[in-house]
């Protein structure tokens, strides 16, 4: 028995659907290394490029092939729009500017999901079992990341309220690609046009991190610990010290600083004479190295008031 078309259009484009979820912007975007604004660029690029996708849905909803992929449960331009009215206002559509990377993502559903029902239903698998799929890791993310409701306001886009059962409803859409009627080489040229749409939402994704980079890439933190740790190890051992219990405070003979991101600083610190970790938070989301000396600047002031030492 031959292998069932969906698995072969799995296996075929696994390294392309890999390479998109692997973007720098998409991983800093769900560890909260950026900022909402982020986000709501994204979700303004995802209408943009739903905008086109629903209206090619529509356009096949009564071929007796295509017209069965799409149901009212998937539509997500509503949501989209929800989420733009919540994340950047009521004048949300003066935000709606495409990436170049999203033009051309665009004009390829324009130029082929309406002439072309197997290419239409190659762009709805790319993105809507995506969505059903690590789409809900990337909501769970963004959720903890940016202190936002799961399936609510700014997330509702991840949140398919008319799926009862995520698995047994992507079972049953690769089923229906298992039973389309496509010969060898139309199957050829559908698997092509997932490749190519992996491709444009990869290339969304490194659009928007041009646009939004992250403020600290390792490099970065790399340069700042190296002088905390050369020039300000002392400091360093004050503010662990101020973020101990007081009785464990004492106990505390030397630092270093280990890590940072844009919500804290680490340091490795010596209690007892063992390595401790100790994660100092700042007072706001960081969102450039300039804020990191004001920071630091009043972790340690902060410190010397609180453990009774002079300051510079």
């Amino acid at each position: 028995m031959s292998e069932p078309f969906s698995a072969r259009l799995r296996a075929a484009t696994w390294t392309d659907h890999s390479s998109a979820e692997q973007t720098t912007f998409l991983d800093d975007l769900t560890r909260g290394r950026l900022t909402v604004a982020a986000h709501a660029a994204l979700t303004a690029q995802h209408y943009l490029i739903y905008e086109v996708l629903e209206e090619a849905a529509a356009h096949w909803s009564g071929d007796p092939v295509a017209g069965g992929f799409h149901t009212e449960a998937l539509t997500r331009l509503p949501a989209l729009a929800a989420d733009l009215a919540f994340l950047l206002g009521p004048a949300w559509r003066d935000s709606l500017t495409p990436t170049p990377a999203t033009a051309e993502y665009a004009a390829r559903l324009r130029e082929i999901a309406f002439t072309w029902p197997a290419g239409y239903v190659a762009h709805h698998y790319n993105r809507y079992l995506g969505d059903l799929s690590g789409g809900q890791y990337v909501a769970r993310a963004l959720a903890r990341a940016y202190g936002l409701t799961l399936g609510g306001d700014g997330l509702r886009f991840y949140a398919f309220d008319g799926v009862a059962d995520l698995d047994g409803f992507k079972n049953a859409y690769r089923a229906r690609l298992d039973a389309a009627p496509w010969d060898a080489a139309e199957q050829v040229r559908v698997i092509d046009e997932v490749k190519l749409a992996y491709r444009l939402n990869t290339d969304v994704l490194a659009d928007l991190g041009r646009l939004h980079p992250n403020p600290f890439p390792p490099e970065v933190v790399a340069q700042i610990m190296k002088h905390m740790n050369d020039d300000h190890a002392g400091d360093s051992l004050l503010i662990c010290r101020a973020a101990l219990p007081e009785g464990t405070r004492p106990a505390a003979t030397a630092a270093a600083m280990s890590g940072m991101d844009n919500q804290a600083i680490e340091f490795r610190a010596v209690i007892d004479g063992v390595e401790t970790a100790i994660r100092v938070p700042w007072s706001h989301r960081l969102t450039e190295r300039a804020q990191v000396r004001v920071e630091v600047t009043r972790l340690y002031r902060e410190a010397c008031a609180l453990l009774g030492v002079p300051s510079r």
